[in-house]
């Protein structure tokens, strides 16, 4: 038996939360206020951009068995991103490690539990 008052299709009320939860405030995309990150990679970027334009002298570069003269400025900047690729590589091996190690101490907790 349905009243003629009430919608079909409208949804079910949710019960009401319980008292001792508590829920986290949510913000809308308007209130999030100055992006940060934003600010601070366009400035990275800028830095970057005048470092190349001051340092376009060409330095010998001599690795294993390749020999050539490249800008100052690229040489570095490709011996810094080969090296934070290195570092994330090395980075991502250690978390992926440290993850299963505590997944399997987890699960060896469970089992003992039982």
């Amino acid at each position: 038996m349905t009243d003629e008052n009430q919608d079909p299709f409208q949804a079910e009320e949710e019960p009401p939360a319980k008292p001792d939860a508590v829920e986290a405030p949510t913000r809308s995309p308007e209130a999030t206020g100055i992006a940060w990150g934003a600010i601070f990679a366009f400035a990275g970027i800028a830095l970057i951009i005048v470092f190349a334009v001051q340092n376009t002298d060409p330095v010998p570069v001599r690795f294993l068995w390749m020999e050539g003269e490249h800008p100052l400025a690229i040489v570095i900047l490709i011996t810094v991103g080969v090296v934070i690729l290195l570092t994330e590589l090395i980075g991502v091996s250690y978390r992926r490690r440290r993850r299963r190690r505590r997944e399997e101490r987890d699960e060896l907790r469970r089992l003992r539990d039982v």
